[in-house]
Order: structure tokens, then C-alpha cells, then sequence
């Protein structure tokens, strides 16, 4: 039985996933199987494939995938993880990337949590990368640190804001089980959810260091090399309200629906308070080059 499963979701995107491929093989360490998901044409998954099947051996397990409910992402992920045999299970879509040391240093200092607190699993902090379209050759534009301030997680911060990316956790399979696994009737935001039921039950170690990369392409807001935060907007924003508005109704665990609650009134004062600040500082430079006008005129200049 391998230590850790490692599930990706793909469709049709051979380039993207030919550099995923790549930083897994590029690991240091190694107990892992890899479980691909595709749910596009078994030629497109053979371009990425071909020059690594060596590297990947035994290793490599392929899900032909015809999603029973389109659109819906927890399917495929649900389907990968309970086709898979690993300890842990994290997840590594085919657009994301790891440093060599993400695997070997996450897992030791998981090793290491402390005993008896119900940890259920690991988070680190991410980089995101812009970068250019497939066709323009995925140049690097520009990159920060995602989450520079994640040093714990916790119900009150995770319901502000999905603290941490999908290919940034690494949870226990008994803790996958007991959660319920991915939500399958949400087409977006569904590691949000899943994140969230699993802070009611389990405690996260956070490794505050960057060890993984999220890349995305802002230029690109349609087709198969796009984000899905640019490409479908509209739905992110309809079903984070879902997942909210469900927490809140949810009578068999009103304290999430509680810290739900609080935190979409944070998330609604903070915005009118940015809006506010906006204001005074555009008025406040207008002020500025009218005091500054008026000087010059007083000192006699024109």
C-alpha cells in the first residue's frame, strides 16, 4: 500500500498536465501512486503520458471518467479517492504544481503532530504564478505569496475566506471517510466546503512555508486552459453564498452556521470599509492638489 494517494483531475489539457506530471516525478519522495481522472480523450491523456509512463510504472492508476453529473467537481474527486489505496490523499490538478520537497517535508512534519488531538491532516502556504496562455508559452508575468499570513487554521478564518488550496492539503483517509468526502452538488467552491466540514471535526497542522504553486492565466476566461475563478465568476460568487446560506440553516450544526453567519457580515463591513477608504483617499488627493494650487497662487506664481 503506497503512504499517500495522489488524485488528478484532467480534461484535455495535455501541455498543463505534462507540467504537473513533471513535478511529481520530481519529488523526493516517493511511496506515492498517482490516480488520474480524465474525463477527456484517451489521445489528448497519452500526449502527457507517453514520455513518463517509465517514470510512473506501477504507479500510475487511470479512471476513465464520465461525470454522472457534469459540471460538478466533487464526482471526480470522490471517484479518484475511493479508487486509491494510500494512507493520505491529497489532490494535484492538472494546472498545479509542488516543490521537489512538498511531499517528503509535508508528510514529516505531519509525522510529528501531536498525538491524540484529532489531527486530520496538513496545510502549507502557496505562490500563486501568473502566467501566459498555452499558445504564448506559459511565461511567468508575475508572482506573490497567497497566504503569507497562514500560520493556523481555524472555523473562524476558513469561513472568511478559503485559507488554502486544494493541492496544499494532505488528510488522512480516515478523515476524508468520516468527513463525507467532496460535496457533489456543488460545481465550484466545492474544497471550500469540504474544507470547512472537515475543521468541525479535525485540528490542521499548518507548515508556514511555500511549498506549492498555483498557477493561473488571467488573460484566458474561456475555454480548457481556464481558471475556473475567471472563466465562471458568476458561479463562484452564486454558490459561496450557497454554502453560506446552507451553514446557517443547517439546525444539526449551528455553530458553523453561527461563525458563517459573523463571517459574511466581516466580509460585507470589510468591503464598505475599503469602499469608505477609497473615498477619503481620493478626495483626500484632490484636497491635497488644491491646497497645492492655492500656495503657488498666494506665492504670486501662475
Amino acid at each position: 500500500m503506497p503512504r499517500i494517494s495522489i488524485i488528478t483531475r484532467t480534461i484535455d489539457r495535455p501541455h498543463l498536465l505534462a507540467r504537473t506530471l513533471d513535478s511529481l516525478l520530481a519529488q523526493t519522495f516517493q511511496d506515492w501512486e498517482l490516480v488520474i481522472v480524465n474525463g477527456g480523450t484517451e489521445q489528448g491523456l497519452e500526449v502527457s503520458l507517453g514520455p513518463r509512463r517509465t517514470a510512473l510504472a506501477e504507479r500510475l492508476k487511470i479512471l476513465p471518467f464520465q461525470n454522472p453529473r457534469p459540471g460538478m467537481r466533487g464526482v471526480p474527486l470522490n471517484h479518484g479517492a475511493t479508487n486509491s489505496a494510500g494512507e493520505f490523499i491529497t489532490v494535484l490538478d492538472d494546472d498545479d504544481t509542488w516543490s521537489p520537497d512538498f511531499l517528503e517535508t509535508m508528510l514529516r512534519t505531519l509525522d510529528k503532530a501531536p498525538a491524540g488531538e484529532d489531527v486530520g491532516g496538513i496545510v502549507c502556504q502557496t505562490r500563486i504564478i501568473e502566467e501566459s496562455s498555452v499558445e504564448e508559452g506559459l511565461t511567468p508575468l508575475r508572482d506573490y505569496t497567497l497566504n503569507a499570513d497562514l500560520f493556523n487554521v481555524t472555523l473562524a478564518k476558513l469561513a472568511v475566506v478559503n485559507a488554502f488550496c486544494i493541492h496544499a492539503f494532505i488528510y488522512r483517509r480516515s478523515a476524508f471517510e468520516s468527513v463525507g468526502g467532496y460535496s457533489e452538488r456543488l460545481p465550484v467552491v466545492e474544497d471550500w466546503d469540504f474544507n470547512l466540514r472537515f475543521l468541525c471535526q479535525y485540528e490542521v497542522v499548518v507548515l508556514p512555508r511555500v511549498l506549492t504553486h498555483y498557477h493561473l492565466r488571467p488573460s484566458v476566461v474561456s475555454g480548457a486552459e481556464a481558471n475556473s475563478q475567471h472563466a465562471e465568476f458568476d458561479q463562484h460568487k452564486f454558490y459561496e453564498a450557497r454554502v453560506i446560506n446552507e451553514a446557517i440553516r443547517n439546525r444539526d450544526n449551528p455553530t458553523l452556521g453561527m461563525v458563517m453567519a459573523s463571517a459574511a457580515h466581516a466580509r460585507w463591513l470589510e468591503r464598505r470599509i475599503h469602499s469608505v477608504e477609497g473615498k477619503v483617499r481620493a478626495a483626500s488627493d484632490k484636497i491635497g492638489k488644491i491646497d497645492s494650487r492655492t500656495k503657488e497662487m498666494k506665492s504670486g506664481k501662475k
